[in-house]
């Protein structure tokens, strides 16, 4: 059931040897830079929270359960939101200055970042799965999770087959991103029906406001292509001035607009970091 999203990978690359060459490399180089995130952050959220939801279950506490559910949930969507604003804003230039040299030019990067659009599409869902599959695992749930990840493969199938032809490699990206959010979506009504509503007030409150300075993010990153505009044959040094700068501004504008509305998701990794710098 969590080997889902690498099960889709996997089918995507065998229908990708039927499309144009160079489109498994596409895919490839797409994935791994959308596993950054996934793997530094969401892994490592529904990884810390499984002790806790399941100590939660073993006592019976589903209130607590759920606000913990809840609150993990809103730590991973402070990441993956403006995480996939940047990435698909930034998704040339980010394909270029990492892979861009010898035989990789300028044509691969940019059949590359259109994988890369599709799969930031999903990044949300490859997200939540970790810490809603620790939830069902915290109920000694198994069955759940295996049933959802075998509709999501029989859906990714069925979407690549119809997406690969019109979308060729791209459609193979989405058609993952699409079965990803029917699995997501699917144990989140799930695991309503047996615990209740788990995304509270403060869940909903705490998206708008991340949506918002994601937004504002996206602003500031498009102002930067005003001033320093992108240009896919400049020299790497080139290019990679314009990425840092794009990147350095939209996290200071993201941070600087969560530090004014108040995200509580922004003090919670504060006061965590606080920690860790006392400890040393």
């Amino acid at each position: 059931g969590s080997a889902v999203y690498q099960l889709n990978i996997f089918i995507g690359t065998i229908l990708a040897s039927l499309l144009p060459k160079g489109s498994v490399s596409y895919l490839y180089y797409a994935d791994r830079v959308v596993e950054l995130p996934l793997g530094v952050f969401a892994i490592a959220v529904g990884t810390a929270t499984l002790p806790s939801l399941s100590k939660l279950a073993a006592e019976g506490a589903i209130d607590d359960l759920k606000k913990t559910l809840s609150f993990s949930m809103r730590l991973i969507f402070f990441i993956a939101i403006p995480a996939t604003v940047a990435l698909i804003i930034l998704r040339v230039p980010i394909i270029s200055v990492l892979f861009q040299r010898g035989a990789f030019g300028s044509h691969q990067a940019i059949l590359t970042a259109q994988a890369l659009l599709y799969y930031a599409l999903g990044l949300w869902a490859f997200s939540v799965i970790r810490v809603i599959d620790a939830a069902f695992f915290a109920l000694q749930d198994r069955k759940s999770p295996l049933k959802a990840a075998f509709v999501a493969l029989l859906i990714n199938i069925v979407m690549s087959v119809a997406l690969m032809y019109p979308l060729k490699h791209g459609g193979l990206a989405l058609a993952t991103s699409i079965a990803s959010v029917v699995n997501v979506l699917m144990l989140a009504v799930i695991l309503w029906g047996r615990i209740g509503q788990f995304w509270d007030g403060e869940f909903y409150r705490s998206l708008v406001k991340v949506l918002i300075a994601s937004l504002m993010m996206g602003a500031a990153i498009f102002l930067v292509e005003f001033f320093l505009p992108w240009n896919i044959d400049a020299s790497l040094g080139a290019k990679a001035i314009y990425l840092t700068t794009a990147i350095g501004t939209g996290l200071i504008v993201f941070f600087g607009a969560s530090i004014v509305i108040h995200n509580e998701e922004l003090a919670f990794f504060l006061e965590h970091l606080k920690r860790k710098i006392g400890r040393r």
